[in-house]
């Protein structure tokens, strides 16, 4: 299967591209793997990689529990899976049918979204309202960040972005360490809306064709390449 455009994952922070008016921070921040028994899953990434997660923590009315690995540069893993008493939704409907471990979204950071929100919005692209959120850890420190979402136009793969707060400790720091994020592929049905987008917020991503929109995740662990999302 050819890879159409693959750009290497960059260890530095980004800026949007030349016709921004200013400079701003972005980078991958982390890349959410999902799965519908959260036992399981802890144990299926620590056999394919040799890493063992950290649980994150509770997250009021998601409906969810987390687990945490952390990546190289500041970027880290989210183990996701449905608490045994959620409530029906879209989203824990998703987690209920993934039998292995399978990414789901990614996340990029901003250091100045309001910035960054405006510049999306005055190029056309559809930005949510700030989206709070926080989640307590087991030692009993609370996180806080503030998402937004990309709305227009509808993109199954685009990311989410994220603004942590300045108290927050970041998850890349704390939790368990041993994998490196060597490759996020976009596999999508058509290029041409993504290539726009990767190209404003100037994170280096891969991107190809395929009959079935999905994300695919490669890791360098102490047990070897593990490939997540792949056929």
């Amino acid at each position: 299967m050819a890879l159409l455009a693959t750009l290497l994952l960059s260890s530095s922070c980004f800026g949007f591209s030349g016709d921004a008016p200013y400079a701003e921070s972005l980078r991958i921040d982390h890349v959410i793997v999902g799965v519908a028994d959260f036992d399981r899953g802890m144990d299926q990434f620590e056999q394919l990689t040799g890493v063992r997660p950290v649980i994150g923590g509770d997250s009021p009315g998601r409906g969810s529990r987390n687990a945490l690995v952390s990546l190289d540069n500041g970027r880290y893993l989210e183990l996701l899976a449905p608490r045994s008493d959620a409530s029906p939704s879209a989203d824990i409907d998703v987690l209920r049918r993934l039998k292995d471990l399978t990414p789901l979204r990614w996340v990029v950071s901003t250091s100045q979204p309001e910035v960054t929100v405006r510049h999306l919005r005055q190029l056309g692209y559809g930005i949510s309202d700030p989206l709070p959120g926080s989640r307590v850890k087991p030692d009993g420190t609370r996180l806080r960040w503030v998402r937004f979402r990309i709305t227009k136009p509808e993109l199954e793969q685009a990311p989410v972005l994220i603004n942590w707060d300045s108290l927050s400790l970041h998850p890349s720091i704390d939790s368990p360490a041993g994998c490196d994020l060597t490759d996020l592929t976009l596999v999508v049905s058509s290029q041409d809306p993504y290539r726009r987008l990767l190209q404003v917020l100037a994170v280096s991503v891969g991107i190809r064709n395929g009959d079935r929109p999905r994300l695919e995740v490669t890791l360098s662990c102490p047990k070897g390449i593990v490939r997540l999302g792949a056929k």
